[in-house]
């Protein structure tokens, strides 16, 4: 079946050579130089977090812009291992690994949230987007740390229209979320550490949600890591 499967894609990959999904340069996912714009990491100040910022891998403009969407809204599901892949990094250059390190005998758990989407963008993607990359996080930072990290769905929107990135300013992200970020009925988060991670950062409004929230049912929500922030005035 493996030998199957494998030959199979290199028809495919002969028929239909794809490019990268932020230049287009032929036979690559995400070319070095797109991937080098992931790596151009910023730490935006957040009170709601313990390390007191949340971070982003890169803006969210140009090609990032480009190839952030291949994947998120176009099923380009191969960028799944590079994004994966800077996502960990900024885990490990933001300082979350010493963090969850000197405080991880007070807590009972360390759990990686990702995002919630709504069902709507689920059924238009037909997969949850951001679990590859929140389940290579858990894997990192278990073996990073030596303690257990697992993936936690611990949040749900319900009764949202439209997609957060088309929805103008603050105010109106803010009243669009409100009251539809909760904690799902299976899940307790008492007395555990967060790490909420994030495709899209724009206003923040999703994530200010998603934080209060988990907060509010216990946890200790020790940063956001995002792929990509808008820019300031953007």
């Amino acid at each position: 079946m493996d030998s199957m499967t494998r030959a199979c894609s290199q028809v495919i990959d002969l028929l239909f050579p794809r490019g990268c999904a932020g230049c287009d340069k032929p036979d690559d996912v995400l070319c070095e130089d797109c991937m080098a714009l992931f790596s151009h990491s910023s730490a935006q100040i957040f009170d709601g977090v313990a390390m007191g910022s949340w971070f982003a891998c890169g803006w969210y403009r140009g090609t990032v812009r480009k190839a952030v969407l291949a994947w998120k809204d176009h099923g380009d599901e191969e960028c799944d291992r590079p994004f994966s892949e800077a996502i960990c990094r900024l885990a490990e250059i933001s300082g979350v690994i010493d963090f969850i390190r000197g405080r991880q005998n007070s807590y009972r758990a360390v759990f990686v949230v990702p995002a919630p989407s709504s069902r709507a963008s689920m059924r238009r993607r037909g997969r949850r987007h951001m679990m590859p990359i929140v389940k290579r996080l858990a894997s990192f930072l278990q073996r990073q740390t030596d303690c257990k990290v697992t993936v936690c769905d611990a949040l749900e929107n319900k009764g949202i229209k439209g997609k957060s990135v088309q929805t103008k300013g603050a105010a109106q992200r803010s009243q669009r979320l409100k009251g539809h970020v909760s904690v799902r009925s299976s899940v307790s988060l008492q007395n555990t550490m967060v790490i909420l991670v994030d495709d899209i950062v724009t206003t923040g409004a999703t994530m200010r949600s998603c934080v209060e929230t988990m907060r509010k049912n216990g946890a200790t929500v020790i940063t956001v890591l995002a792929l990509a922030h808008t820019p300031a005035g953007k």
